[in-house]
């Protein structure tokens, strides 16, 4: 994403916002066809899909709506997202970035309940120092190494757009799971409903698993809407008719597209069957793995203080799973 919006003067970069709503209108494909292979399959036809859709979306609005407040707060943090990246270099940005671990925690012990222990909220405060010494290494060398840069940055606004998209990712995170586990309101099952619970078994079980499936299109759907009238209508509208929507796209845009597409739903699959807190564990793991292929591939050279830090984020994410 750095590369793809600091490599170029701003004349020449692509529109942040169109770049997110393609993201959300590819995850609701993604999202369609697990949908569709999740059907039972006596009854798998598009037709079928077709009223499962307006069933969840229409019919029961009252539940669909619910995802229109996290789908605001995705919408904005993925637009700040760019303009973070643009205006900080690689390292300052995934340092600050993972802020959004503590703003998580916060947020799920204020919305969920949930209580952590001193040794957690230790292991979280160890987790971002620790990633802090992985990551600030690099940038320097990046940074000499040539890493592209503009003129028109700006350090400070960088940092307050990155300091907002922590907050809205840790609220937004935890509202989804807070939706995304909320039991469903089921009738009580008749007699001969009983008996041919064992014969249901595997529609049951798909009908469970669709149900994350569902979430996430709705999700998408509310962000494509406000993407379209909000974002891209009403702040690059202009723009957009003069230059064209997928104006200075190229393939590594959409392999920026692509990586946030797929990101969204693999975070959303860790949300329900883990929690909010553990999926930042998991971002900050890969950011320590993105370190070690570049030590491999290009021959970063490793300092003590990327040793340190390794060390930190492996003793913080095991101390966080003690039970």
């Amino acid at each position: 994403m750095r590369y793809t919006r600091a490599s170029v003067e701003e004349d020449g970069r692509y529109l942040a916002s169109t770049a997110v709503l393609m993201s959300e209108i590819i995850k609701t494909i993604i999202c369609l066809g697990f949908l569709y292979a999740y059907l039972p399959r006596k009854q798998r036809s598009f037709t079928q899909l077709m009223a499962m859709l307006h069933r969840e979306l229409i019919v029961q609005w009252r539940q669909s709506i619910k995802f229109s407040f996290p789908a605001i707060l995705y919408l904005v943090q993925n637009n700040l997202q760019y303009i973070a990246a643009t205006h900080l270099d690689a390292a300052t940005f995934q340092v600050t970035y993972q802020l959004k671990i503590l703003t998580t925690a916060l947020f799920s012990v204020t919305m969920l309940n949930r209580s952590l222990s001193h040794r957690q909220w230790f292991a979280l405060g160890l987790l971002t120092f620790g990633i802090g010494l992985v990551v600030l290494p690099r940038g320097s060398s990046s940074i000499e190494a040539g890493e592209p840069t503009l003129g028109n940055q700006s350090s400070v606004q960088g940092i307050l757009t990155v300091m907002i998209a922590c907050m809205l990712s840790g609220l937004a995170g935890v509202y989804f799971e807070k939706i995304i586990k909320a039991p469903a309101v089921r009738q009580a099952p008749s007699e001969d409903e009983e008996r041919q619970k064992e014969a249901k078994k595997e529609d049951h079980a798909n009908a469970e698993a669709s149900q994350l499936w569902i979430g996430n299109i709705q999700l998408s759907f509310f962000s494509v809407i406000l993407g379209l009238v909000f974002v891209v209508a009403l702040q690059d509208g202009p723009v957009i008719l003069e230059k064209g929507f997928f104006a200075n796209y190229n393939v590594l845009t959409w392999v920026v597209i692509g990586i946030q597409a797929s990101g969204g739903l693999i975070v959303a699959l860790v949300v329900k069957h883990a929690d909010s807190i553990l999926k930042g564990f998991a971002t900050s793991i890969s950011i320590l793995l993105s370190s070690l292929i570049s030590v491999c591939v290009f021959g970063t050279t490793v300092s003590s203080l990327f040793i340190s830090g390794a060390l930190l984020v492996i003793y913080a994410t095991y101390l966080y799973g003690l039970q």
